[in-house]
């Protein structure tokens, strides 16, 4: 399997062959699953990924790009239109906790063209804590962790690692409190965070 990977990325034009073959196959394969009854969609979703706990929800329009390098703990609800991106160049994973909620659309992207060489792809992993909500449109880079019993907000670029317990938001995302600060008195209407 090594030396046909290094095969296929050692040429632009045979990477690109290669990449666009396999992603007319997955679009295939995850359109007909978007057909399927739920019991069905599930179970096909189950199968492809790397890893996959109890009580996991796939809505539809969902896409797995490498989906044997995604990885999904129990109680995690993947909500309509979000898109996975791990890096098969690299090996690079998106591994998510238990109990993470991802709104619709969120976005994650394990890999990357280097700014120095555009010809060259560079990554990371993608690892998301237990007990996370992402909100809508948000967009998560490689290398970055999420912290424990973490919230992003809608439509947040997150670019660096976001430690436990905080509240994330904007482009390039930060923190503008910890959940312990949110249960002191801050009202829900003063932030950004909504799906």
């Amino acid at each position: 399997m090594r030396k046909i990977k290094e095969f296929l990325l050692a040429n632009q034009v045979r990477m690109r062959i290669f990449n666009q073959t396999f992603a007319y196959i997955m679009h295939l394969v995850q359109c007909f699953l978007n057909l399927m009854p739920p019991f069905i969609r599930n179970f096909g979703f189950r199968l492809m990924l790397g890893r996959c706990g109890k009580n996991v929800f796939f809505d539809y329009n969902i896409y797995l790009k490498f989906p044997w390098l995604i990885e999904a703990g129990n109680d995690v609800a993947i909500n309509r239109g979000v898109q996975f991106f791990p890096a098969y160049h690299g090996n690079h994973h998106i591994r998510l906790g238990n109990d993470v909620y991802l709104a619709p659309n969120v976005c994650f992207f394990a890999s990357g063209h280097d700014i120095n060489d555009l010809t060259r792809l560079v990554g990371d992993d993608i690892v998301i804590g237990d007990h996370v909500w992402i909100g809508a449109n948000a967009i998560i880079l490689p290398g970055v962790i999420i912290g424990e019993s973490s919230v992003i907000g809608a439509g947040s670029v997150v670019t660096k690692s976001i430690p436990p317990n905080s509240i994330a938001v904007g482009n390039p995302a930060r923190v503008i409190r910890t959940k312990e600060q949110w249960r002191e008195g801050e009202s829900w209407q003063n932030t950004n965070v909504t799906e």
